[in-house]
């Protein structure tokens, strides 16, 4: 048994000298090709540069010979020799002239700005945990050559931040760039994997609203993030209240964003996952504002994101039935009053609430629910809408083709589970919770 072991040794130290011979030969071929490689790139230089001051001097000479044959020749002047200088006085010699940027040069700039760019968007997007994963990588296989775990994961570790602080540095705009195209990235990818979950607690099929409903405008569509960043401005202030802490401006700055991402997310029905959107993106805002993002940064954003999308699918989903459940008069007061609502919010006035005929050409009539007014004159003549089964009549359809100022406002439960929904779930003091996280408390480490 001892004979088999010491041969089983010098087996596999023979291996191991064959694999580190072999390396040493794989690299000394590499430095080979490397040589060879540069002395074929410095021929072509040179032999680029001979030509091209060939051409240069042929062309000069034809040049010189055609203007002799045309131009008569100059009358010889005397050149008086130059004075002899003072030598006394210094001269001051001619600066260099610096040399023209290259094509490749232009591109390996470009190529450094899109690895920043990239860099900052991975490590916005994993939170950090990219780094630290491509670091664990690099030591596994540091592992296999026979080195230490440990010391070659910090050492990797090491590389990567100083990798971070480099394009931090030199390519400033680049790697903010790429951070908020992560940013941008993660919001997107939470709000697909948390789609069923709202779909669970609201469920989408709460009505579709009508072709011919009129769209936001971009007045609207500013005072609906507008809104939804107050909210989480005044959520902020709540917390603080509770927590008899002041916030920093990072944090308020991260609640209005988030608030403002998660209104406008809301208009597409799914409350939770507005909230979510919204929770999410409050935490890594008030995260990045505060100091940049830390190993805690990801865990805050997922519960964040979870426990609003929770507590504002639940409220929402609650406020959805209830408007669903409502009688058809109340259904189309609620229509109007959003009509109201949305009159004032692109500046119109609303005219009295009795209703009038308006009769449409080619014969016929209907009777809009509301017309707005704007300097004492007839804005838009307004068809309020409520509820799932909500349609519009032969003569409305035919007013929509008729007449160019005829609006169709369609309000769906599921609105009023959004408005609802969302601001309980940013108002919510549902980050008291996060005990295991005190940093969010008691405010974040620089």
């Amino acid at each position: 048994m001892r004979q088999f072991q010491d041969a089983l040794r010098r087996g596999v130290g023979d291996m191991k000298g064959w694999i580190a011979a072999r390396e040493v030969e794989l690299q000394r071929g590499l430095q080979r090709s490397e040589q060879a490689l540069d002395t074929y790139r410095r021929g072509v230089e040179r032999a680029a540069q001979s030509a091209q001051s060939a051409v240069v001097s042929k062309t000069e000479q034809l040049m010189e010979a055609g203007a002799s044959r045309v131009l008569p020749r100059p009358a010889a002047r005397s050149i008086a020799p130059p004075k002899p200088s003072n030598p006394s006085t210094p001269t001051r010699k001619p600066a260099p002239a610096q040399p023209a940027p290259t094509a490749q040069d232009w591109r390996q700039e470009a190529t450094a700005q899109f690895l920043a760019a990239a860099r900052g968007a991975q490590d916005a997007f994993t939170l950090g945990l990219g780094d630290q994963a491509y670091a664990g990588l690099g030591a596994v296989g540091d592992v296999v050559q026979g080195d230490d775990f440990g010391a070659s994961y910090q050492n990797r570790m090491a590389q990567e931040r100083a990798r971070d602080a480099a394009d931090a540095q030199n390519y400033a705009a680049a790697r903010t760039t790429g951070q908020v195209l992560g940013v941008g990235g993660q919001v997107l990818v939470t709000g697909a994997l948390l789609g069923p979950l709202g779909a669970a607690l609201v469920p989408a099929a709460r009505g579709v609203r009508i072709a011919q409903a009129a769209p936001l405008i971009f007045r609207e569509t500013a005072a609906l993030a507008g809104a939804g960043g107050g909210v989480g401005a005044i959520g902020q202030a709540a917390g603080d209240i509770s927590r008899r802490k002041i916030g920093t401006p990072g944090d308020y700055g991260g609640a209005v964003v988030g608030g403002a991402l998660g209104a406008l997310a809301a208009r597409r029905g799914n409350v939770a996952q507005a909230s979510a959107a919204a929770g999410l993106t409050e935490s890594v805002a008030q995260d990045t504002l505060d100091g940049g993002l830390d190993t805690q940064s990801a865990a805050r954003g997922r519960e964040s994101a979870a426990a609003a999308a929770i507590v504002g699918g639940l409220v929402g989903r609650s406020a959805t039935r209830h408007a669903d459940s409502m009688s058809r008069k109340d259904k189309e007061l609620t229509g109007e009053q959003a009509s109201r609502i949305r009159n004032f919010v692109r500046g119109d006035r609303t005219g009295p609430a009795a209703k009038t005929k308006e009769d449409l050409p080619g014969g016929g009539y209907t009777f809009p629910d509301l017309r707005s007014y704007r300097n004492g004159v007839v804005s838009e003549l307004i068809e309020s809408k409520f509820g799932r089964s909500a349609r519009l009549s032969k003569r409305q359809l035919q007013a929509v083709k008729a007449f160019k100022n005829y609006r169709v406002d369609h309000v769906l439960p599921r609105d009023i589970g959004a408005v609802f929904g969302l601001p309980a779930s940013i108002l919510y003091p549902w980050e008291q919770g996060l005990e295991q996280y005190p940093s969010r408390q008691e405010g974040r480490a620089p």
